[in-house]
């Protein structure tokens, strides 16, 4: 028996397209249909046989193919959205604030950005009031977002609605890193003292901490399951511990040290900036346990499940890892070069591509069930 499938299932599904994603949902859902339909007429001449991730047909029907087609574009195509940036602006770090927006670091620029997935994904700009080149970015206990002043001893808070406040810390300081600590303040990296810092909220006084080790410049910083604070300090092949007392210890172990996260599984995972390799840290014991990875890791931050996720700014792919270490990438997103990633609802991870000048919305690269 030869199954023929009405043209009608494809105008209906294809009439309306007008961008990438469309189209590739559109496929999937002929594709929906087309196993609907075959499921029908699997006692005659029509048959479907699940093979992995393939599907494959016995049919004399051309709909037949085109489905073929689109279960091999779900096998190997992520749906990506994506918005456009200030040309030059050299977008470094993104997070997610409490109102479900997106706010990102332009580190070419005076200028933080807010992007509203709920208005179509629109991006405002915000200009800090001093030459600022800003850094890493966090959301603060006071539902705000804070982020480092990268070259202007300072850092800042931006209210949801795009007001923002200095905090001046040094007259020569390179603050870069930024959390939210255990203590409730922020915590953050200064490079040109070699430091930490906390902001302490209620006073607005500023501690500062330096490390034992000279020139550690260090970078990234994360608070830990234990209440402490761990920075990284790529310089000197070291990461560190600061406790909420300001005592810094330094550790060796994982190679030039990038960026750091604290995971679901409540251990550290730590980015080698050299190597391709993420190190994963118990706080506790310090038992360092070492995954490779595809390509060189940038950013990791962590994701909605037991996985983190990480850019991979050589080739233009993002990726995630659980927490037993095994890594999933995306697809290519050509000339993307990838840096800040962040979770976003559900299996949804949002990046910045400093070379297309792009922000994206993509699904979590995992493995298959």
């Amino acid at each position: 028996m030869k199954l023929h499938i009405s043209e009608k299932l494809y105008t209906d599904h294809l009439h309306n397209i007008h961008t990438e994603n469309q189209l590739f949902e559109a496929f999937l859902r002929i594709a929906n249909r087309a196993s609907s339909l075959l499921e029908r007429f699997r006692n005659k001449a029509a048959t479907l046989v699940f093979d992995g991730r393939q599907l494959h047909f016995k049919l004399s029907c051309g709909l037949a193919v085109l489905a073929f087609s689109a279960a091999s574009v779900a096998a190997q195509t992520t749906p990506v959205k994506s918005v456009p940036i200030r040309g030059g602006s050299q977008p470094f770090a993104i997070t997610m604030g409490e109102d479900g927006n997106f706010w990102f670091t332009l580190s070419n620029s005076n200028e933080v950005a807010r992007l509203t997935p709920a208005l179509q994904g629109r991006i405002d700009y915000f200009t800090t009031p001093t030459l600022s080149e800003p850094a890493f970015i966090t959301p603060g206990p006071d539902g705000n977002i804070w982020f480092a002043e990268g070259s202007a001893s300072r850092i800042a808070s931006v209210t949801p609605d795009g007001i923002i406040t200095e905090y001046q810390f040094s007259f020569f300081g390179v603050s870069v890193g930024i959390t939210t600590g255990s203590d409730g303040n922020i915590w953050f990296t200064d490079q040109t003292d070699h430091a930490v810092w906390r902001f302490d909220l209620s006073s607005g006084r500023f501690n500062e901490s330096r490390t034992p080790t000279p020139n550690s410049f260090p970078g990234d910083i994360t608070t830990g399951s234990d209440g402490n604070m761990w920075f990284t300090e790529q310089a000197v092949d070291k990461f560190a511990r600061v406790t909420p007392n300001g005592l810094i210890t330094e550790f060796s172990g994982v190679n030039a040290p990038g960026s750091i996260a604290a995971g679901p599984d409540g251990n550290l995972w730590i980015t080698s900036a050299f190597t391709s390799e993420i190190a994963r840290v118990n706080p506790t014991t310090l038992a360092i346990t070492t995954f490779p990875t595809p390509s060189t890791p940038t950013i990791i931050r962590p994701g909605n499940g037991n996985y983190l996720l990480f850019t991979e700014f050589s080739a233009n792919k993002i990726a995630s890892i659980t927490i037993n270490g095994v890594v999933t990438e995306s697809q290519e997103f050509p000339h993307s070069a990838p840096v800040g990633i962040t979770a976003g609802v559900a299996s949804r991870a949002w990046f910045l591509g400093v070379g297309t000048n792009l922000v994206y919305e993509t699904v979590v690269p995992r493995p298959s069930e």
